[in-house]
């Protein structure tokens, strides 16, 4: 696979986003020319082959002045852990002039956006993602952010990186569940654009993406995040699956369930509450969860975490005084197409709730 390259527009920034080989050379081409480069990962990505080259290069570049270690996942997102880095980043001798790079999942690339975001009010990161869900999402955007406990990446900001580089042979060594739960972000894309969905379902049923899967989904983050920089509309679809879903994580402490199983259950989630609201037929929303359980992802969870994932929903970012907005499909021709900002009453919500907690995954 040769790379491609795709070029992100946010407001006023221009930054390549870049899916193919050769990822460890372009990072450490991004430190050439900065008086400290911060490496920003976890331990076990650190330990892998793939890790260990990304660091060398830097190395190589010469300005490598920080090897820092966050806790692995949603550990590593908190606001205890950014004070940690920011001392780490002062200790180094880092200033305006210093580049960040975050090498990991989601969670990392997240952290590390933030760190950057609000370390010196402000340096540049480039994202160096490793999981399929950073890829295809999490490291695209400038969406950066840590969790408190109630509520995940509700501290954060938008802060858009130099660059994202990412190369899918770093995926060979992702744990199983790790390449499953990135599915859970391929199929909010399919579900966003339901053309891509049969292909999605047979490539996660198959636990293997293809670079042009992957490249087609991150272009239509790419898109999104070009027409509405700062989620005031069209990028609110990106939330799909993720209102109750995030619900899921913090029900869950942020550990029982990865964010991609719990996107998927929001997927199921929000499909079925727009079937309750007359929005969709069954037979949309059964396509739906059949490629959901193919991937090896969840479609329900158990009934008390259920409804503790509604309560948690009261701190959603999208929530205003009114009440909720929804990101839901409706039918159209054939297929289906997604809205953002949807009303659903309580007693619709509540039923849905019931349907969703009624297993034991």
């Amino acid at each position: 696979m040769s790379a491609e390259t795709i070029e992100a527009r946010q407001g006023d920034v221009r930054y390549p986003v870049r899916v193919g080989p050769g990822a460890p050379e372009a990072a450490a081409a991004l430190a050439a020319g900065r008086d400290r480069v911060a490496l920003v990962s976890c331990a076990r990505v650190l330990r892998t082959p793939y890790g260990k080259q990304v660091a060398a290069a830097l190395r190589k570049a010469g300005n490598l002045a920080l090897v820092h270690r966050l806790p692995d996942g949603e550990k590593g997102k908190t606001l205890a852990e950014l004070e940690r880095s920011a001392v780490r980043l002062l200790r180094a001798g880092a200033s305006r002039r210093s580049l960040v790079v975050g090498l990991g999942g989601g969670a990392v690339t997240d952290a590390a956006g933030f760190l950057a975001a609000t370390f010196m009010r402000g340096v540049d990161w480039a994202a160096v993602p490793t999981t399929l869900l950073a890829m295809v999402d999490a490291a695209i955007g400038g969406k950066t952010a840590v969790n408190v406990p109630l509520a995940k990446n509700a501290v954060g900001a938008f802060h858009p990186p130099v660059a994202v580089l990412a190369d899918p042979a770093s995926l060979a060594t992702l744990p199983a569940r790790e390449l499953r739960s990135g599915f859970g972000e391929v199929l909010k894309y399919a579900a966003l654009r339901p053309d891509l969905l049969g292909e999605a379902a047979t490539q996660a049923r198959a636990g293997a993406i293809s670079g042009a899967l992957l490249t087609a989904c991150a272009r239509a983050k790419v898109e999104v995040v070009a027409r509405d920089p700062l989620e005031k509309g069209e990028r609110k679809l990106l939330n799909l699956g993720h209102t109750y879903g995030h619900g899921v994580e913090a029900a869950g402490g942020f550990s029982r369930y990865t964010h991609g199983e719990a996107v998927a259950v929001g997927l199921c989630f929000a499909f079925r509450l727009a079937a309750r609201l007359g929005r969709l037929g069954p037979l949309a929303v059964a396509e739906l969860e059949e490629a959901v359980r193919g991937a090896g992802l969840p479609v329900r969870v158990p009934p008390a975490l259920a409804r503790r994932a509604r309560g948690l929903m009261a701190t959603d970012k999208k929530r205003t005084a009114a009440g909720l907005r929804w990101v839901l499909p409706r039918a159209e021709g054939a297929g289906w197409k997604v809205d953002w900002d949807v009303t659903a009453g309580e007693d619709a919500i509540r039923a849905t709730v019931a349907e969703i907690g009624g297993g034991a995954a």
